[in-house]
């Protein structure tokens, strides 16, 4: 069921990134609903394979995009890997750590795609994409902070869950 539930939120994220981007941009950066996508899937799941939901939504970005198909898989699956390894280690279940985990995710999945994106094209200069990289991954972050604030309404944030097994 919850591969399911995460396939229809990776088709709606498609959607709403190929339609409606352009509309909530300021200047030329918008918010990675993808990587927030992935970001929030792998803090929030539990088991041993949920970076593999991150490689899953990396594949769907690649596909939206003109770019080739293959480095967002990778680096979300990278950036989600390091999230489950060692991030639950460092960032706690409070608000602020997750707004900042997704921050971090967001930055080195969109810093890394810009610096590549640098080399093959160089139209614009890689101090630019890295620039706008970063706002991208600020725009997500605080994108991010009513949907992390939801849990924490309904008793069901991941802090109470560690708590409480029964959640």
């Amino acid at each position: 069921m919850r591969i399911a539930l995460f396939l229809s939120l990776v088709y709606c994220v498609a959607v709403l990134e190929t339609s409606l981007g352009d509309l909530w941009q300021v200047g030329r950066v918008g918010p990675d609903l993808m990587a927030l996508l992935a970001a929030l899937w792998v803090t929030g799941a539990r088991g041993p394979r949920r970076f593999l939901a991150a490689g899953v939504a990396g594949l769907a970005s690649d596909l939206i995009t003109a770019g080739p198909p293959g480095p967002a898989m990778a680096l979300f699956l990278a950036a989600g890997y390091g999230w489950q390894r060692f991030g639950a280690r460092w960032i706690g279940a409070h608000l602020v750590g997750q707004v900042a985990a997704v921050l971090v995710f967001t930055a080195v999945v969109d810093g890394v795609l810009a610096a590549g994106w640098a080399m093959a094209e160089p139209a614009l200069s890689a101090a630019t994409l890295l620039r706008r990289a970063m706002g991208v991954a600020v725009y997500t972050a605080g994108v991010s902070v009513p949907v992390l604030m939801v849990p924490s309404w309904t008793g069901r944030s991941s802090a109470s869950c560690q708590l409480n097994p029964e959640c």
